[in-house]
């Protein structure tokens, strides 16, 4: 029977077991099927995560709760959701915004509410998020009514519970935001020169515009309104010659997968034309199946205006002679415009990239000049550089340092003056200033010589005559002082020729015999070691005015010089040719004017001449020949001819080569002068000579070679005592030999002294100076005679002057009355008239200067009857026409009246 019951027993403990456990099972879904409804009516809120294990729920209790009470009151969304995006909780601002239920929303996925352009956004973004940190992205969220867009600001934080990864995910509408920004872009668009465009690219090509944003009345000339309703309007404003290109390049680059800038002219709505400039960005849309993207149009007018401001100065750069570029600090060139290409001769090709240090092999004085630059923001001076040919060049250069307001570099600006042709001329006019200041000094030297070497002359040819038979010995004596005393005036010639020129005896010449004149003397007196070569044709040259003594001296010159040039043997050349000077030529030489010349052309084989010395080799008294072996003037000599002759001389010559001389003869037009042979010395009749001279010697020996040829003399020392005797001896002295300069009163203050008592006395102006001649000429001295001169030459002017009548007042026949009267013949002169009265000369001089015959005979009728021969004789002047010869005679100036 206990056996019996021990199964029963073990059965029942069992069962009672498992009533307690269903007990327990029942008192928990008790719990859970409360709670779950707790849930779902909002009394409590839970977390359902479903595991491996299966779902598990999370409550919130106590302070929780608290927490929940705050997120329920927030204006913001927010939702608690897995890694997978399923909403695990949501308050009710987020059931509002996605306008769907709360009930509904847990456990939905949140990626279903999220606007489809930005789901893979919204994706990447779970993946992305790291625990204990927050993300956040501006997107959209869609309404479950309406497929309204919401945009909001989503942010993110990942955190753990219970080992389990959630996202904590707080939503912000910013919708308002959105418009207030899109407001003010819209109104800084508007009032801009700037235009927005979203635009789609249709597979076949066409372009269509969806919307429009920006100031398309500034831009365009249309309201935005205008360019809404028809977008064609503003392609069809496009200029005729943009459009296509313009429409092309957008669709092959978008196509292309590219971005892009087109710039294109259009027509304003103001009729101007405006530049405009396209930039647009575009990419595949697939759910649309095309391509779709946005347009930024702006004005870039200033900005074209400016670059074609920028082109027309780049032309004018490389059209300005200056050589202008810009290197950086480190010396590489930038920028290398045409002018330095025609200068230097390098293009911009080859020089770019260059540093001026290499190209101009100059590296110490390039250095310099860019430190200098860098340091004091300028730098300037004359270099000599080298340019591609190598030939070698001066220029101006000026650097100045500028900088990239932009990028902040400095570079340097070079701008290169070629100043090398003036160079060359300053260096004529420094040379030319030079031998003015030396001709200064020469010709006091001369001066001094001229007073000694007068003398001298004189006497030499006043022994010979004097003497005219005498024992060799003596005669040997004789032809060494004569030969002395010329080659004494020769030096002086050569001084004055040098120093200002003297005026020689011009005539037209034909340089072609005086040149044959000059080889033929060469030939007989040159060595034969030296061959003589002309050229020289006998009729075709030109003809000049010149000296011909003067002319011959200049070419003998340089055919001794060449000779002494060649040290054993070698070739003399000598031709001449017509030559037309252009204005070319005129520029590059000083002296040189546009006309035609004939030009000599003088060359040899010899040693040549140097470098360095070359600029010198006009100076006076410079010589590179031995001591004793020349004077240094021979070449000066030249050169003054050359150069009072309205000519100029040009010289080239190479070491171990030879030398060659063009001589440059202004041409002129007239028939060849024929130059009378030398007449006897003439005698004088007697007159009496007033010599007027500082110099005793010459003085005497004036006096007696005057008085050896039938001449008086008197002497005077000085203008005082000339002014003297002239007083004195005024009706005897026929004519005043006046040295210009003597001490206490000189020449030409004497000469008018002498003229206020007799403004017809003659007089002969001497000096050694021939710059003294014209001081003569502006004192109304017609006669001037140059020392050192010959007693011959002298003579002669005697002659002349005697032999004219006395002057113009004195070449009027004597004037004689044709009616009877007491005087028979009455001559009518200064002297006469100067009795008449004041006033009635005045008033005939007038009439008279005015040819008015009617009132010279009326006041003719006025002079006094005891005066009757005069009138009469002035009667038949006017009655002949000839009122200018009273005029002369009534010049009150002249008579010496006033009117007191």
């Amino acid at each position: 029977m206990k056996d019996s019951q021990a199964p029963i027993e073990k059965l029942r403990q069992e069962v009672e077991t498992l009533q307690q456990q269903l007990a327990e099972v029942q008192e928990r879904l008790n719990v859970t099927e409360e709670t779950l409804q707790a849930i779902c009516s909002g009394e409590v809120d839970a977390v359902v995560v479903s595991t491996q294990q299966g779902e598990r729920v999370f409550t919130l209790q106590g302070a929780d709760y608290v927490y929940q009470c705050l997120v329920e009151q927030m204006g913001e969304g927010a939702a608690t959701v897995s890694s997978e995006g399923l909403i695990l909780y949501c308050n009710k601002r987020l059931s509002e915004l996605l306008d769907f239920s709360l009930k509904n929303l847990i456990g939905s996925s949140l990626e279903t509410f999220i606007a489809p352009k930005d789901r893979k956004a919204f994706l990447l973004l779970l993946q992305e998020v790291q625990e204990k940190e927050t993300l956040t992205r501006e997107l959209s969220l869609i309404a479950a009514t309406g497929n309204k867009e919401v945009p909001v600001k989503l942010s993110l934080k990942q955190f753990k519970i219970d080992e389990l990864l959630v996202n904590s995910i707080i939503i912000t509408d910013i919708t308002e935001s959105k418009i207030k920004e899109a407001a003010k872009l819209s109104q800084i668009l508007n009032s801009a020169i700037a235009v927005i465009n979203n635009f789609r690219l249709l597979t076949d090509g066409t372009f269509k515009i969806d919307s429009w944003i920006g100031g398309t009345q500034q831009l365009f000339g249309y309201s935005l309104e205008a360019v809404q309703a028809d977008s064609s309007l503003i392609t069809a404003n496009i200029l005729p010659e943009d459009r296509e290109k313009a429409l092309v390049s957008l669709v092959q680059n978008i196509k292309g997968g590219r971005s892009g800038i087109v710039e294109y002219r259009f027509l304003h709505g103001d009729r101007t034309i405006r530049w405009l400039s396209s930039n647009y960005v575009a990419e595949w849309d697939r759910e649309q199946d095309c391509w779709v993207g946005i347009e930024i149009i702006t004005d870039i007018t200033q900005r074209k205006e400016t670059e074609q401001k920028i082109a027309e100065q780049a032309a004018l750069i490389d059209l300005t002679t200056d050589a202008i570029f810009v290197h950086d600090l480190d010396d590489q060139i930038l920028f290398w415009n045409k002018g330095a290409e025609r200068l230097y001769g390098w293009t911009a090709t080859e020089i770019i990239g260059q540093k001026t240090k290499t190209l101009f092999n100059q590296p110490i004085a390039q250095t310099k000049a860019i430190k200098t630059t860098s340091e004091q923001g300028i730098w300037q001076s004359e270099i000599k550089q080298n340019t591609k040919s190598g030939k070698n060049i001066i220029v101006e250069s000026r650097r100045i340092l500028v900088e990239n307001q932009f990028l902040k570099l400095k570079s340097i600006l070079v701008i290169n003056t070629d100043i090398t042709e003036k160079k060359q001329l300053e260096k004529q006019f420094y040379h030319a200033q030079r031998l003015e200041s030396l001709g200064t000094l020469a010709s006091g030297i001369a001066h001094d010589f001229n007073n000694i070497l007068t003398p001298i002359l004189s006497v030499t040819q006043m022994l010979a005559l004097k003497f005219p038979n005498l024992d060799d010995k003596t005669e040997r004596l004789f032809a060494i002082l004569s030969s002395s005393a010329r080659r004494g005036a020769d030096l002086v010639k050569q001084i004055l020729l040098f120093s200002r020129g003297t005026e020689g005896n011009y005539v037209i010449l034909q340089l072609g015999d005086l040149l044959l004149e000059v080889i033929g003397i060469t030939k007989q007196t040159f060595p034969k070691s030296i061959a003589i070569s002309a050229e020289i044709p006998t009729n075709g040259l030109w003809r000049i005015s010149a000296d011909s003594t003067q002319m011959h001296q200049v070419f003998m010159n340089l055919m001794i010089n060449a000779r002494d040039a060649i040290p054993d043997e070698g070739t003399l050349t000598i031709c001449a040719e017509n030559r037309l000077l252009g204005k070319h030529d005129a520029l590059i030489n000083l002296e040189a004017k546009v006309g035609s010349y004939v030009v000599v052309t003088v060359s040899d084989t010899g040693s040549g001449i140097p470098p360095e010395l070359l600029n010198r080799i006009f100076d006076p008294f410079f010589t590179t020949k031995e001591i004793g072996k020349g004077t240094g003037l021979g070449l000066s000599t030249v050169a003054g001819i050359v150069k009072t002759h309205g000519g100029f001389v040009k010289v080239d010559s190479e070491l171990g080569k030879g030398t060659e001389f063009n001589i440059f003869l202004p041409a002129i037009e007239g028939e060849v002068n024929v130059i009378p042979r030398e007449k006897l010395m003439p005698r004088g009749k007697g007159e009496l000579i007033l010599i007027v001279d500082d110099e005793a010697s010459i003085q005497e020996v004036t006096q007696t070679a005057l008085e050896n040829y039938n001449y008086r003399t008197i002497l005077a020392s000085d203008g005082i005592e000339a002014f003297d005797l002239y007083t004195e001896h005024q009706q005897e002295i026929s004519v005043v030999l006046m040295d210009m300069m003597m001490p206490n009163l000189d020449g030409v203050t004497t000469i008018w002294a002498l003229q206020k008592i007799n403004p017809l006395v003659n007089i002969i102006a001497t000096s050694g100076l021939v710059n003294n001649r014209k001081l003569a000429l502006d004192a109304d001295v017609k006669n001037f005679l140059l020392k050192p001169y010959t007693i011959g030459e002298l003579l002669q002017m005697l002659t002349d002057i005697l032999s004219l009548d006395e002057d113009k007042l004195d070449d009027i026949s004597p004037i004689t009355s044709q009616v009877p009267s007491p005087l028979a013949r009455v001559e009518l002169s200064k002297d006469a008239l100067a009795t008449m009265p004041y006033e009635l000369l005045q008033q005939m001089y007038e009439a008279a200067y005015y040819c008015d015959a009617d009132v010279l005979l009326e006041l003719i009728e006025q002079i006094p009857s005891s005066q009757g021969a005069i009138a009469n004789a002035l009667k038949d002047l006017v009655l002949n026409f000839k009122t200018d010869i009273i005029m002369e005679l009534t010049d009150l100036s002249k008579l010496g009246l006033r009117n007191d």
